[in-house]
């Protein structure tokens, strides 16, 4: 989903998943970029937990819940159904 995913002024391959250390950052600061996400139209973060591209193993990575900031760890194959969300993520 990432690797395709493009916006207006944007092209496929631009975006990319968030480290652990980068989804704590958004975390930290999900009030203020929520208030600036509703200003622009576009869809909130979530309370409920999101992909990092942090690696536990070569079939786990790790997940950051956005209620209140538990890590956890899920299957990448979504084995046990898929409840995690992506929130890709543009180099600055």
């Amino acid at each position: 989903y990432v690797n395709s995913y493009k916006t207006e002024g944007t092209q496929a391959g631009d975006w990319y998943l968030p480290s652990m250390g980068e989804l704590y950052a958004i975390y930290g600061n999900k009030n203020v970029l929520n208030k600036a996400l509703g200003k622009i139209g576009r869809a909130e973060l979530r309370a409920d937990y999101y992909w990092s591209s942090s690696e536990y193993s070569s079939e786990i990575a790790w997940i950051l819940d956005f209620t209140n900031d538990g890590v956890d760890s899920d299957r990448k194959d979504c084995e046990y159904g898929c409840y995690v969300y992506t929130r890709p993520v543009l180099a600055f």
